[in-house]
């Protein structure tokens, strides 16, 4: 298997299992030729205009961005936690049924589709879902009460889908993967404060970002 240019020099560390290691190279290929399978279309759009918005990723990336709505709609369609907030339909329905009550709103609000409204309209959204403002009560919709609780099923999810790609990892300096290979747990003996050891990487974006 050929990998990205961009592949991180964590990968080959002794120090990261033979597991997680075909796991975390898997994802560096995750994006380039898959295509929505659980969301529907007019959702799907809906949610990439919401996460390039809810989590800009060019301070950390540069321009080799991810899909991050793609990754989410992979998620959704896999295994899942089993934990949801009880005034919710089951993930895929929740997912579904929150971005058309956006897409609604959008084109009641702005009369245009969400995909075309601007950063700050898209954040008058996110606001107004943090602050149980953004809701239909409709059938096969979510009320405002919902869309709170599904905000931060949204904001959990994408930030894990962001953290899950061992390119972020390597920008952002985390090693937790890094305890031991497939022979023994190899462990951290080093955990002072701001100290590292030679095997993790360092941190590659400035503090300031």
């Amino acid at each position: 298997m050929t990998y990205p240019s961009d592949t991180p020099p964590f990968l080959a560390s002794d120090h990261l299992s033979r597991r997680t290691h075909d796991i975390l190279t898997a994802r560096l290929e995750e994006d380039a030729s898959a295509v929505p399978r659980t969301l529907s279309t007019t959702a799907f759009t809906v949610l990439e205009r919401l996460v390039s918005v809810l989590l800009p990723q060019e301070d950390i990336l540069g321009q080799q961005t991810l899909n991050l709505a793609l990754r989410v709609d992979m998620a959704l369609s896999g295994p899942r936690d089993g934990w949801r907030f009880a005034e919710l339909p089951p993930d895929i329905q929740a997912w579904e049924q929150a971005l058309l009550t956006l897409s609604d709103l959008s084109i009641s609000q702005f009369d245009r589709p969400f995909s075309q409204l601007e950063d700050n309209a898209v954040e008058i959204f996110l606001d107004g879902m943090g602050e149980g403002k953004v809701g239909l009560d409709a059938p096969r919709r979510l009320t405002p009460p919902q869309m709170q609780k599904w905000a931060l099923d949204l904001r959990a999810d994408v930030i894990e889908c962001f953290l899950a790609d061992p390119r972020v990892q390597d920008r952002l300096g985390m090693s937790a993967n890094l305890n031991g290979g497939d022979e023994r747990f190899q462990g951290f003996e080093t955990v002072q404060a701001n100290e590292r050891e030679d095997f993790e990487p360092v941190t590659k974006i400035s503090s300031a970002a």
